[in-house]
């Protein structure tokens, strides 16, 4: 399985995502995963689904702006008892009011130019500096991470630009 040479990597987290997947099978697949993250003390996030979340026994979510929003706003006595909320930004609007109404780390796209998204110009460097500092500035100890083209070979580059870390989804699942 593919998710477990990830795993066997130790990357800082891990975001469980399965759009098209049976809600039943998604929760199953998320217990499974949680399992093999924290025998590997990799942090895991279930993407979206907080019944998912409990099943697995995860306290890592996240959400897209969108969808945080609407929690914040119809649930956040829910979104408090999470361990550590994640909300997808991509924009220096949604970065900053995410941080404020209290997410714990964002994920910022998209940077680079990527194949899930061919055609489209990622924001490049000097936004994700321009945003990362912002964020910083509204909570020191926020997690930036930069998502869209990024790969082994620009992950300095982002890390210069201020972020924490860098999301790789496509390389991560094309590389053995």
């Amino acid at each position: 399985m593919q998710l477990e040479k990830c795993v066997a990597l130790h990357p800082y987290a891990m975001i469980l995502r399965e759009k098209d997947m049976d809600r039943q099978d998604y929760r199953e697949l998320a217990r499974h995963i949680q399992v093999m993250c924290r025998k590997a003390s990799v942090k895991m996030f279930v993407h979206s689904d907080i019944s998912a979340a409990k099943y697995a026994d995860c306290g890592n979510v996240h959400f897209s702006m969108e969808h945080f929003k609407q929690m914040c706003e119809e649930q956040a006595d829910v979104i408090k008892r999470l361990d550590c909320v994640s909300v997808s930004c991509h924009s220096m609007e949604e970065a900053v009011n995410a941080v404020r109404a209290g997410a714990d780390q964002i994920v910022l796209g998209t940077i680079f130019e990527t194949q899930c998204k061919p055609g489209k110009m990622g924001a490049g460097l000097s936004f994700l500096k321009e945003v990362s500092r912002a964020a910083h500035t509204v909570n020191p100890t926020v997690k930036v991470f930069a998502i869209g083209g990024i790969k082994p070979d620009n992950i300095k580059k982002v890390l210069e630009a201020g972020a924490d870390g860098g999301c790789m989804m496509s390389w991560f699942m094309q590389h053995n």
